[in-house]
């Protein structure tokens, strides 16, 4: 029984690592559909929460913010704006993360979330030229 028990937690190990890996290879490699999925996501559960519609309702604004998201990003144009602000949302989420980290260092903060900017903008740019 012992030996079921093992080989059951070895394979919920192995689906979590298999998990985390394929979002990390998502982010990784193609950011700008990463993006418009979390954004999607983000607008159907905050359009669930703030305005309580329907979630048929919001299930569709998420994926039309979805659809959106990608149409713009494959603008000329769009695709600065968005990757810039976007790039600008992660570096101030990874420096708050480092400032949480840090014990309130803001030093760790402005490094962390000045680095991030430019390896996440260059994340996008890289996607944009693959795609």
């Amino acid at each position: 029984m012992g030996y079921l028990a093992a080989l059951g937690a070895y394979w919920v190990i192995a689906l979590a690592i298999g998990f985390i890996a394929m979002v990390i290879g998502l982010f990784i490699g193609h950011i700008i559909v990463f993006d418009s999925i979390a954004l999607g996501i983000i607008s159907g559960v905050c359009c669930n929460h703030f305005f309580t519609l329907h979630p048929a309702l919001c299930v569709l604004i998420g994926a039309a913010v979805f659809v959106l998201l990608l149409f713009l990003q494959n603008t000329r144009f769009g695709f600065w704006i968005i990757g810039v602000l976007l790039s600008a949302v992660w570096a101030v989420i990874f420096g708050l993360l480092a400032f949480l980290i840090s014990n309130a260092d803001q030093v760790w903060f402005y490094v962390v979330c000045g680095l991030s900017f430019v390896i996440m903008l260059s994340l996008h740019v890289k996607a944009r030229d693959k795609a």
